[in-house]
């Protein structure tokens, strides 16, 4: 059934323009494609899932048979796990007075969407980012070397990310993507084995001054996709001088299986969406505050960042500094 509020109207309107004036800024976030979006009519519930070990995914047990004997047979267990969608959302009061008089410059509704829509794209890039990028879920190794300034010439990711591709094959997966800080990003794009591994050995006095770009590192590493992430935030709290830090940590590169639709099609997760009280990722709605003689402007979502499989990626520590 389709969300409606009587004492709010859905501004699907509002939510079109807040994503055009988002246009940009919407590429330095990437929380909702490592964890795709999965709509769920209850805001809590069970699901089921394949495991490695109960399921028995990968094992070899077929054997020769005899006439008349019986066949092997598999005793598959299905895991089940559970998730429970939280709301977050902010509001924005917008006095008629206001209104009336910046109007002729600006769309004070589109604006203050956008605004409260930025907000909670960084709280939930937050929390995708902290599951994501966590060695108490993902099996981490370290890299076979430092991820520092000094190491430019011997970093060697494509050696530490084939490394991680056998641990995941070993596991039955086959990872399509790679995530990583900008920091890490951008400095390996200098590493001379990256670049070798790109271009070809170019001695310095062909004065090789280009640097891979994204597409570049995705191929030569082998996967679909390479995700970059670049989102900050104010790092200060609220009220204090601005301090601008990236949300996605340094220390961990990801090398995962990423995959959307039903539990069972893999991957490491998902963004489970409580679609009977949202229109979307994001709902942008208002209602009237006559006490205030305002409009009242809210943006909020319903959801829950569930890890799925936690065999679906392997971390390598990049001892960045």
């Amino acid at each position: 059934m389709p969300y409606t509020n009587s004492q709010a109207t859905p501004r699907s309107d509002i939510y079109a323009l807040a994503m055009q004036a988002n246009a940009d800024f919407n590429k330095l976030f990437i929380a909702d494609k490592i964890l795709p979006v999965k709509s769920e009519d209850v805001k809590r519930g069970i699901y089921m899932r394949a495991k490695l070990a109960n399921a028995e995914l990968l094992n070899g047990d077929a054997l020769p048979r005899e006439a008349g004997d019986a066949y092997q047979r598999v005793n598959r267990k299905y895991d089940t796990d559970t998730f429970d969608a939280v709301e977050y959302g902010l509001e924005s009061i917008i006095d008629d007075a206001y209104e009336a008089e910046v109007e002729r410059f600006m769309n004070i509704e589109a604006t203050e969407a956008s605004l409260l829509m930025k907000s909670l794209q960084i709280s939930y890039e937050t929390r995708v980012a902290a599951a994501v990028m966590n060695a108490s879920t993902f099996t981490a190794t370290a890299a076979a070397v430092a991820y520092t300034e000094a190491n430019l010439a011997t970093i060697n990711l494509p050696a530490d990310v084939a490394a991680a591709k056998l641990r995941l094959l070993k596991k039955g997966i086959v990872p399509n993507a790679i995530i990583m800080s900008a920091n890490v990003f951008y400095r390996i794009q200098r590493s001379t084995l990256m670049q070798n591994q790109i271009f070809g050995v170019v001695p310095k006095s062909a004065s090789q001054f280009t640097l891979p770009g994204e597409d570049d590192v995705a191929r030569a590493l082998g996967v679909d996709t390479l995700f970059v992430a670049k989102a900050a935030y104010n790092a200060n709290q609220k009220g204090q001088t601005y301090s601008g830090s990236f949300i996605w940590s340094d220390t961990y590169v990801s090398v995962a299986q990423i995959q959307g639709g039903e539990y069972q099609a893999g991957g490491i997760g998902r963004t489970i969406q409580w679609s009977k009280d949202t229109t979307g990722l994001f709902t942008p709605e208002t209602y009237r505050s006559d006490e205030r003689r305002s409009n009242v402007m809210r943006v909020r979502q319903h959801v829950a960042e569930k890890i799925i499989d936690e065999t679906a990626a392997e971390l390598i520590t990049t001892s960045y500094a």
